[in-house]
């Protein structure tokens, strides 16, 4: 017997979600604001790794792009044309320029949301962030709220 409450993931996991992205800052905040720190953090986590896997990605498929016009450019050396005709010719797969475009959509997305996520946890954690106010004697001074700095 399986009910829908146990295949159903919590709703602390669906913070990057559809709701997530379309939500207004101030929803976003009461959204952040309701989950507790530790799910605040292994999103945080979670999301960091995904971009760098996604930049890695983005980094091997230029590399094989790369590769492959070397590749075309010896190719054609070989067969006795010139070398600014190989590159000239070249066009890269539409499928691996299509699949950096969308990583580059998605990695600024999740900077985004990874930027949120992490005031969130400054928040929930009591971090007030320093502010710098300007003297009168025009010498920046580092502030804060409520007596606290860092």
């Amino acid at each position: 017997m399986t009910s829908s409450s146990a295949i159903a993931p919590p709703a602390e996991f669906a913070i990057s979600g559809t709701a997530f992205a379309s939500a207004s800052p101030e929803a976003l905040a009461k959204i952040l604001d309701s989950l507790d720190l530790a799910s605040l953090e292994q999103e945080h986590a979670r999301l960091e790794r995904a971009t760098q896997q996604l930049v890695q990605s983005n980094k091997e498929i230029a590399e094989f792009i790369e590769q492959e016009q070397q590749d075309l450019v010896e190719f054609q050396k070989q067969q006795g044309s010139e070398a600014t005709e190989a590159e000239e010719g070249f066009e890269p797969d539409p499928e691996f320029v299509l699949a950096i475009e969308e990583n580059k959509v998605v990695i600024a997305k999740y900077e985004r949301t990874c930027a949120d996520l992490l005031k969130a946890i400054q928040r929930k954690r009591g971090i007030v962030v320093e502010e710098v106010k300007e003297t009168e004697d025009g010498v920046e001074q580092a502030g804060a709220d409520d007596g606290v700095y860092l």
